[in-house]
């Protein structure tokens, strides 16, 4: 394979457009081939990447040295060439002078990490990863549960996801703020404690659509306390947020467009005695939107509600149990007076859903929001967390083999 024809297929893959298996052998082959090949390509995702990001911050493309438009990757090849023997010669035009920017910078380190890795598995969809702004897949540890002398869990209090701060996009650790914590699961161990009817016990959370396509998971995932309750928190990195989405308020200036992803399953389905276990943007006591399991839903069945100063407005709730493992995806929209959310359940992967068709769709109060919070008050276990600003970017996912 020659250069140009490499960069083409790279130009192609971050525009969102699948390679075939050939090609995809042909381009790992390709930059595994010279250290120098490699190196381009890291260039060509940061030059995709940098002119990605300008688009969407409503700047200008610059002009290239033949006059047309950066939008277009084919027409600005000329700005990464490389020979057989020499390393690749960086344009020293504006591209770089903008590039080199604080933001830019932040750029390059999350999108050369994954690019590669993306390129170097076989049969793996990588996003427009510089359109995932947070990511947690719950890589940690997995917590040792004390027992009592039956040998019964005795829910811890302290620890948990306390102080753990891995993932990427965020400002601080976890944070526990109740009198029980959550924690983290190992499915390898033999030593979860199953109830009977817990469906959990047949294996770590996962998704994959009736394609074949599956959600790229990574590490062990977290499981909320039991009674009383757990709230388990985190702020964003509001750096990784494009300007444009932010006001004084936090993340959601209205224009903006923000979706997130999750995995989810509850140790039962029924909603009895008021069992919730629910993902949190915004605020309670003054506005934001929940979506999960629900006390106010009596099926127990997966919910989405707006928070309006103390209350829950507008509940949609799904046909599908809380008991049953689920890939949630949303999509707030930011408008002037109340947003409108959109919510998917298991959608097929391989396209961006259909937006006049989703499972749930509810209006919910203006509101911004700086942070999650993951409460419960019975067991559920949540993975996979990513906050982007398009489906693809929150769900990356192996092709079938």
């Amino acid at each position: 394979m020659d250069d140009d024809k490499a960069f083409e297929l790279i130009d192609a893959h971050l525009d969102r457009h699948p390679l075939n298996d050939d090609e995809s052998d042909e381009l790992t082959s390709w930059i595994k081939s010279d250290p120098a090949r490699a190196d381009a390509a890291f260039f060509r995702v940061f030059l995709h990447s940098y002119l990605r990001f300008r688009i969407q911050a409503g700047l200008p493309a610059p002009e290239t040295s033949s006059g047309r438009s950066g939008r277009h990757l084919i027409d600005v090849s000329s700005a990464l060439r490389m020979d057989n023997d020499r390393p690749v010669k960086r344009r020293r035009s504006v591209f770089w002078a903008w590039g080199l920017s604080a933001v830019a910078l932040t750029m390059v380190v999350a999108f050369s990490v994954v690019a590669w890795q993306g390129f170097a598995r076989q049969n793996v969809v990588v996003p427009d990863l510089g359109s995932l702004w947070a990511y947690e897949g719950f890589d940690y540890p997995a917590t040792n549960l004390p027992r009592g002398d039956r040998g019964e869990v005795i829910w811890p209090t302290s620890g948990g996801l306390h102080g753990l701060e891995g993932g990427i996009g965020w400002s601080e650790p976890w944070r526990e703020t109740n009198s029980k914590v959550a924690v983290v699961v190992d499915y390898d161990r033999q030593d979860n404690p199953w109830q009977q009817n817990d469906m959990r016990k047949f294996g770590p959370l996962s998704y994959t659509d009736v394609a074949g396509n599956s959600i790229e998971t990574n590490g062990h995932q977290a499981r909320t306390a039991t009674s009383p309750r757990s709230i388990t928190a985190r702020r964003f990195d509001f750096r990784n947020f494009p300007e444009s989405f932010r006001d004084d308020g936090g993340i959601g200036r209205d224009g903006s467009v923000v979706w997130f992803s999750f995995l989810a399953q509850s140790s039962a389905s029924s909603a009895v005695n008021n069992q919730y276990s629910y993902l949190v943007i915004g605020s309670k006591d003054v506005s934001g939107f929940r979506v999960g399991k629900l006390g106010a839903a009596p099926t127990g069945n997966w919910t989405a509600v707006g928070l309006l100063t103390g209350a829950e407005v507008n509940l949609k709730t799904s046909d599908i149990p809380s008991g049953q493992k689920v890939f949630i995806v949303a999509r707030i929209e930011f408008r002037e007076g109340s947003e409108e959310a959109l919510i998917w359940i298991d959608p097929a992967l391989s396209s961006p859903p259909d937006l006049t068709a989703p499972d749930l769709r509810l209006e919910i109060p203006d509101f911004r929001f700086d942070g999650i919070a993951i409460h419960a008050n019975h067991s559920t276990d949540f993975d996979e967390i990513r906050f982007g600003s398009s489906f693809e970017a929150v769900s990356p996912h192996r092709h079938p083999q």
